[in-house]
């Protein structure tokens, strides 16, 4: 799961319960962030003003490659 956090300013993926790795789960965070992203870019002022986020710091998240956190 990623989430938009306003508090950390970037898209944090929670930590998992157990020390297992799934070779799926970076592909998967990889995906959901570049989606949020995409939705993030998308959104005017009002919008971005609802959810806590002005519109430079999400076009400066929304700018940012996928595998970056």
């Amino acid at each position: 799961m990623v989430a938009i956090t306003k508090e950390a300013g970037v898209f944090v993926t929670p930590a998992r319960n157990d020390n297992t790795i799934n070779l799926m789960d970076l592909p998967r965070a990889w995906l959901k962030r570049h989606g949020l992203r995409q939705k993030l870019a998308q959104m005017d002022s009002r919008m971005l003003r609802d959810i806590g986020w002005n519109v430079y710091d999400a076009k400066r998240e929304a700018a940012k490659p996928f595998w970056k956190a």
